[in-house]
């Protein structure tokens, strides 16, 4: 238990000099001061006239109730006008006090710890109910098992190191039997004598919807790392069955005709002369594929070359096997402000659509459009082709794998197109920001 709280320290009690006390002062020194120099005073204003003399010592009881009453009827006014001054600030006080009490968030608090007296708002009484006399036991019992000796070191360690003020944070619970999540602001202020912690005035505020809100978006954080990890994986496991098939298709069929021919001219040597070209051909063509292959998956070094330059050498193969034109348009482009893994993103995305483009879509021309807007990059692929029902094919390999290489730069995929009316893939990007 903390000494401060528990129990109050003792102060010596001053007698304040109120207004009262002020009034039978002036009254007592100013009898005096009438009793010790009227007659005198008489005496100067007769001179030697003795019946003069006795005419004002007649009346000077009458003078002494006359000044006596103008002298503390111009002090008693003088004390109610500022009595009535000090009202009506009072009032004012505890007007704006109880308009701030409806509508602060906070509880706030003023515990005097030499009296053990507290004050407390109307939103404090929600999270600690209790009687004014036992407000530290309360409190304690009330912390959340978890934070309760942390919170005591901490409170105890902020009356005894000098600091004027501290916050920290805890777990109350309310009349209501729920626990809040508290964030406390308290203010010391010491006794001028004695340099010991005297008063503690602060504020609670709830935080609860705060962690609630933070809680929840740290799952949701986590939810979208584990989607995306889910997707990468995927994605990657979608490009190995890609080469896997692209090996088993091509080059695997090519090895295994060369194989054959390789077994007939072991078999019949005199064919030799004949089969050796072809078995020389089919050997090439196979790493030629291989070639291809690797050159899809391994992506270009820009540190030899231009985002664009990468782009033309995609297509300019392309056209070599296929009856495709192509037009490419980098608008108000500015590729330095691209880092290397964002060139390799737009790279892939213009190879995976030229990919589906050339499986699928029998087209005669593409255009390839690539700009900057502001912070945002745009990479549009626009074909002639035979067009299709986006709806039907939004799980395709290669839309995902698209999909995936954006989602780390919080990217959007758009696609439009039908059937018989070609299609164009819109793909947006922010080199601001990048999913947590």
């Amino acid at each position: 238990m903390n000494p401060y709280f528990d129990q109050p320290v003792s102060k010596p009690r001053i007698v304040q000099c109120t207004p009262v006390l002020r009034l039978a002062s002036l009254y007592v020194l100013f009898s005096t001061l009438w009793v010790i120099f009227s007659d005198t005073l008489a005496i100067k204003l007769t001179g030697d006239d003795a019946a003069a003399l006795h005419e004002v010592q007649k009346f000077k009881g009458i003078f002494f109730v006359i000044f006596s009453g103008l002298l503390f009827f111009l002090l008693a006014y003088r004390f109610y006008g500022r009595f009535t001054q000090s009202s009506r600030q009072k009032e004012s006080l505890e007007k704006r006090f109880e308009v701030l009490n409806k509508t602060t968030l906070e509880g706030i608090f003023d515990f005097d710890l030499e009296s053990g007296v507290i004050e407390v708002n109307k939103k404090m009484e929600l999270f600690l109910p209790c009687d004014k006399g036992s407000y530290w036991q309360t409190f304690l019992e009330r912390v959340h098992p978890d934070d309760k000796s942390r919170l005591e070191k901490e409170l105890e360690g902020f009356l005894t190191s000098g600091q004027a003020s501290g916050q920290s944070e805890y777990r109350l619970r309310g009349n209501d039997d729920i626990y809040y999540n508290l964030l406390i602001s308290i203010y010391l202020l010491r006794n001028n004598e004695t340099a010991k912690p005297a008063r503690i005035i602060g504020t609670v505020l709830d935080i609860s919807a705060l962690r609630s809100l933070q809680t929840e978006q740290y799952k949701q954080q986590l939810k979208h790392k584990q989607e995306l990890t889910s997707s990468i994986i995927q994605a990657q496991e979608s490009e190995k069955n890609r080469w896997a098939e692209e090996l088993h298709d091509n080059v695997c069929q090519l090895l295994s005709v060369a194989r054959l021919y390789a077994g007939e001219i072991e078999a019949k040597p005199e064919r030799a002369q004949q089969l050796a070209p072809e078995v020389k051909n089919i050997i090439m063509d196979a790493i030629n594929d291989i070639r291809e292959l690797s050159a899809s998956i391994k992506p270009p070094s820009f540190s030899e070359t231009t985002l664009k330059k990468a782009i033309e050498k995609l297509t300019l193969d392309i056209s070599r096997v296929k009856q495709i034109g192509f037009t490419i348009e980098f608008d108000n482009f500015g590729e330095s402000s691209l880092n290397n893994e964002q060139k390799i993103l737009v790279y892939r995305i213009v190879q995976e659509q030229l990919n589906n483009i050339v499986k699928y879509a029998k087209a005669q021309h593409v255009s390839i459009s690539v700009r900057r807007k502001e912070d945002d990059f745009l990479v549009s692929i626009t074909d002639d082709g035979e067009g299709f029902n986006p709806s039907a094919v939004t799980t395709g390999i290669g839309l995902n794998n698209i999909r995936t290489r954006l989602q780390p730069y919080l990217g959007e995929m758009v696609i439009e197109s039908s059937p018989g009316r070609g299609c164009k893939l819109s793909a947006t990007f922010s080199t601001m920001s990048t999913a947590v």
